[in-house]
């Protein structure tokens, strides 16, 4: 009994210490820098997409902050009060958790794909168009947001209304304020019927 607890202890010395670390590195650290090199373009998108949330993200903080500073609303001023540690944390952590995305699809890749003849690429491609949608999704709603545009239906259709109305919007006001109104007046004609 003695010995089998002093093999554990002696395989947990060698696994926990720091040459343990560095050999299990370069075992699988290869192949992760092989993988990462294969997906460089992809990463570089996602790392566009993360810059561009976090740029749309501080406009629309700013723009809170301003309402709320008109209103005299001193709770939702220190809300939306600008950190940079928050937001850099935050977004550290955003693509973090992408790399981490990157990662299971490509282990999802080499481990369910490569058996059926597919590329182990794939499955990090699927995973990287998950990142992406997530990133799109959030630098739209800021971005609407920024354009005083909301998006009231969370539908295709609704998104497709709201992004015509910021379009023309940004060409000119008046006749994104009409284009607007056409889409109100066909809402209500529509529950009539």
């Amino acid at each position: 009994m003695l010995s089998k607890e002093l093999i554990y202890m002696e395989m947990d010395g060698l696994v926990n210490n720091t040459g343990g670390r560095t050999i299990g590195m370069l075992m699988f650290g290869s192949e992760m820098v092989g993988i990462v090199q294969e997906l460089r373009w992809m990463l570089l998108a996602l790392v566009i997409f993360i810059i561009a949330d976090f740029r749309f993200g501080w406009g629309e903080s700013n723009k809170h902050y301003a309402l709320a500073k008109e209103a005299g609303n001193r709770t939702l001023m220190d809300k939306y009060k600008w950190r940079t540690s928050r937001a850099l944390r935050r977004t550290i952590n955003k693509a973090i958790d992408y790399l981490m995305w990157l990662a299971i699809g490509v282990v999802f890749g080499m481990s369910l794909l490569e058996p059926v003849g597919i590329a182990h690429i794939y499955g990090a491609v699927a995973a990287m168009f998950v990142a992406w949608l997530c990133e799109l999704k959030s630098i739209i709603g800021h971005f609407f947001y920024l354009r005083g545009v909301s998006v009231e239906k969370k539908t295709i259709n609704g998104f497709f209304k709201a992004f015509a109305i910021a379009f023309a919007k940004r060409k000119d006001e008046d006749v994104g304020e009409a284009l607007k109104e056409a889409f109100d007046e066909g809402k209500k004609e529509e529950k009539k019927e």
